[in-house]
């Protein structure tokens, strides 16, 4: 109880001392009644400070908060239409799942979607191909994926692992990652409907600047037309090489700790996925060349993952959302309790317009009140330190007493 109590105190201390920084965009409104996905724009979802979209919320014209809960991609119906391919084996071997997919059909397949239990790490993928399970021929190699942000069910997670196309009778899958106990693999298999990619929206990239430096043999790229930060999850590289390439590359967010790294290969599509990474102009895509001549890149595509908050919104009402920068409260909403009550596919309303209504510089140009001037706060602070040393001395002192008895 104790604990609790300074925990409230503190927080509202700390709200008067750290300002907050809010945007808004108008949600255009509703015709009827009912539960909506409200599509984010990627320039929303690179202004939220964390990837779980903490500190945004939905209110009516009258400030009153409206419950939602988060979907992460467009929960379209190719999902359900998830064909297996069949297992014809499934190893489990200290970190490794190694798949042996039976492609007894001849399909052409430059796709394998995996669903795997949740789990927290990074994963790797290589690919063999075989006609006969005696002889096998390297198809792709060892490639960091990624899952695609999207859960049919709330323990699971499907990652998209692309190949050079191919129909070999026999496919060995073995996924490994940075932990010593396997990934636990529920199925493997194809989505019909392959605008599976419409998942994804391509930040707008009008240019790159490429520059090579051959102190330091690597090539850097950056975006100078990027208007503000965003949060990428897929990049498509061109890349024109009259000889065989591979290339350590990497993404490098000095400012926040932060880094992404792949290969750039000859032998691949060069299609990376990437999980909760802000890009703006000022972070370079760096490429190690080595003793190598420089790649000549002919583009780069930059895709951010679309994010929906599923809420129930009313005919004739107007609504908001806002973006307040430094609330990392996860809201707790009883509507998420029900999410798996709600359909998928319901009407997608997008938002109108995104302005700054308040920055922190606002806040401090203002007169403060009487809570947030430091006499205040300082007396608090002493209130509490005080309240503190004396729960620690009666502590200490029934500890003596207890020794004695």
């Amino acid at each position: 109880m104790k604990k609790s109590l300074y925990t409230c105190i503190l927080l509202f201390i700390t709200s008067g001392i750290f300002a907050q920084s809010i945007w808004k965009a108008d949600i255009l409104p509703v015709e009827i009644s009912g539960y909506y996905n409200v599509k984010l724009s990627q320039e929303i979802i690179g202004l939220s400070e964390d990837f779980r979209l903490t500190d945004i919320r939905i209110r009516d014209k009258d400030s009153k908060e409206i419950p939602y809960f988060l979907r992460s991609v467009n929960p379209v119906e190719e999902i359900s239409s998830f064909e297996n391919y069949a297992l014809k084996q499934n190893i489990v071997k200290d970190s490794l799942n190694i798949l042996i997919i039976d492609n007894n059909k001849g399909e052409n397949i430059s796709h394998f979607y995996i669903v795997a239990q949740n789990a927290d790490v990074t994963k790797y993928a290589r690919v063999r191909g075989s006609n006969d399970e005696e002889q096998w021929y390297i198809v792709k190699q060892a490639t960091r994926i990624s899952d695609l942000g999207y859960e049919r069910e709330l323990s699971d997670e499907i990652m998209i692992l692309d190949i050079p196309q191919g129909n070999y009778k026999y496919y060995e899958i073995t996924l490994s990652n940075n932990q010593k106990s396997p990934l636990k693999i529920l199925r493997v298999g194809k989505i019909k409907n392959s605008s599976i990619y419409g998942q994804f929206t391509e930040i707008l990239t009008e240019e790159f600047n490429l520059s090579d430096n051959s102190k330091d043999k690597k090539t850097y790229i950056t975006f100078p037309s990027l208007v503000g930060s965003y949060r990428i999850s897929k990049m498509e590289f061109k890349v024109k090489s009259k000889f065989q390439y591979l290339r350590q590359t990497r993404i490098v967010d000095k400012a926040n700790h932060n880094s992404v790294v792949f290969d750039l290969s000859s032998k691949s599509e060069n299609t990376f996925f990437i999980n909760d990474f802000k890009l703006d102009k000022d972070i370079p895509i760096e490429i190690e060349n080595n003793d190598n001549l420089p790649l000549s890149i002919d583009s780069i595509r930059v895709y951010g993952l679309n994010r929906y908050l599923c809420a129930y919104l009313e005919e004739g009402k107007s609504y908001g959302l806002y973006i307040e920068t430094g609330n990392n409260i996860l809201p707790d909403y009883d509507i998420e309790h029900f999410r798996k009550d709600i359909p998928n596919d319901l009407p997608v309303v997008s938002t109108l317009g995104l302005e700054q209504i308040q920055s922190g510089d606002d806040i401090a140009k203002r007169e403060l009140s009487w809570i947030e001037k430091p006499v205040f706060l300082w007396g608090v602070i002493i209130v509490i330190g005080l309240f503190l040393v004396f729960v620690c001395v009666k502590m200490i002192k029934e500890l003596k007493m207890r020794n004695k008895e």
